[in-house]
């Protein structure tokens, strides 16, 4: 009876080592290998991403880095990208993983047209990041004036403060941006 259950645990040994072994391999391929409607936003196919949404109605799909495919969009600088996924129901609130949001993200890269695409899609202009940084103080700290006008349209507060103390108007001092600083002032900055 001992010689059996040594051979059944043995058996059953083998067998639980092979099945994990095999788990590993399957978690790395989809880990490695993203999303189609992600590949098609970093590929510029709008074909394809209307076609995926079509197919599976998931417009905020998460890449191995926590970017909604939004952020992604935004990131690549694509505005068709970022209204079809806006029209397929994207939520333009949903932060990356450091609390940026995809208004955040235009705010960066200074593209105006992106933001108002945004706010008009009820992005949230006031929420703030992981360091309570808005999409307005970081416009203002990159220069991108025309952002910080549409941000400022758009609903931003001028006066509120990151983590540090610092507003909208401080980063744009501290970036020595005058225009940027000037429009802060008239929206009411002090």
């Amino acid at each position: 009876m001992t010689r059996r259950l040594r051979i059944s645990l043995g058996t059953m040994a083998v067998a639980l080592t092979a099945l994990l072994a095999a788990l590993p391999a399957r978690a790395e391929v989809s880990l490695l290998t993203p999303p189609e409607l992600l590949a098609a936003i970093t590929s510029g196919d709008l074909d394809k991403m209307k076609s995926v949404l079509l197919r599976t109605h998931r417009p905020d799909v998460i890449d191995a880095y926590g970017n909604t495919a939004l952020i992604v969009a935004v990131k690549s600088g694509n505005p068709d990208a970022v209204k079809l996924l806006l029209e397929n129901g994207a939520h333009p609130h949903l932060s990356d993983p450091q609390g940026n949001t995809p208004l955040m993200w235009a705010a960066d890269s200074g593209d105006a047209g992106i933001v108002r695409q945004l706010l008009k899609k009820n992005a949230k202009p006031n929420q703030d990041n992981r360091q309570g940084l808005t999409a307005l103080m970081i416009a203002a700290r990159n220069g991108h004036a025309e952002a910080v006008d549409a941000l400022i349209k758009g609903g931003s507060e001028v006066n509120k403060v990151d983590y540090t103390g610092r507003d909208a108007l401080t980063w744009a001092r501290d970036a020595r941006t005058p225009q940027v600083g000037e429009l802060l002032r008239r929206a009411g900055a002090r």
